[in-house]
């Protein structure tokens, strides 16, 4: 996770608007590899100790993920400008059972916003990692600050030199919101107010 964070931020200055079709395969084909390394441990192995104390009380279980199109409604509606398709995807790996709905976004200054919820059912605790804040000092001009939420935890990393970022969130012990924003307006402000826009809210009830 941290070598695919610092990698996005350096090319996004290169990342442009007018391949949105493109970029929408690319984006499906970059979400099952993350996915698939998120579930790299195996459930009949040892599990990992998380690193981040927050997740300390995550237990593993067989519960069931929602269904993908289900969480495309937390997905925000748009930010001003267009708003593609949602991508769905549903990983099966040794019983667990992970689901994902992802969404692309332009602003009104042709920015480039992509959000990603996945559910990992009972399985987030093999699913840390993708969470955990990486070193603040591992690549200069990259701004990496932890976020806290409601019954959540996670990071942000912003490179000032071409406005381009990421937030990578585990609400409830459950959902995972991850967030690619590229090429960003000067005047957009802090990219924390991307992540307002996902209806926290709502995961959160469902994940009682």
């Amino acid at each position: 996770m941290k070598s695919y964070l610092f990698f996005f931020i350096i090319i996004t200055a290169s990342f442009g608007c007018n391949n949105s079709q493109k970029q929408e395969v690319t984006v499906i084909k970059d979400t099952q590899q993350k996915v698939s390394e998120k579930q790299r441990d195996e459930p009949n192995i040892e599990i990992p100790e998380p690193v981040n104390k927050e997740f300390a009380g995550l237990k593993l279980s067989k519960k069931d993920p929602m269904p993908p199109k289900e969480l495309a409604v937390f997905l925000p509606n748009n930010f001003g400008g267009e708003a593609f398709p949602v991508s769905t995807m549903k990983s099966d790996r040794d019983g667990y059972v992970v689901t994902l709905a992802r969404k692309q976004y332009t602003t009104s200054g042709k920015s480039t916003i992509t959000i990603s919820i996945t559910d990992y059912g009972g399985s987030a605790l093999l699913n840390t990692r993708g969470y955990e804040m990486p070193n603040p000092k591992a690549e200069i001009g990259i701004q990496v600050e932890k976020i806290t939420l409601p019954d959540g935890v996670g990071y942000k990393a912003f490179n000032t030199n071409n406005n381009s970022g990421v937030i990578a969130a585990l609400v409830g012990g459950r959902f995972g919101i991850d967030i690619e924003a590229a090429k960003m307006p000067d005047n957009y402000g802090d990219i924390i107010q991307i992540l307002e826009k996902v209806n926290i809210e709502g995961l959160l009830k469902k994940a009682k």
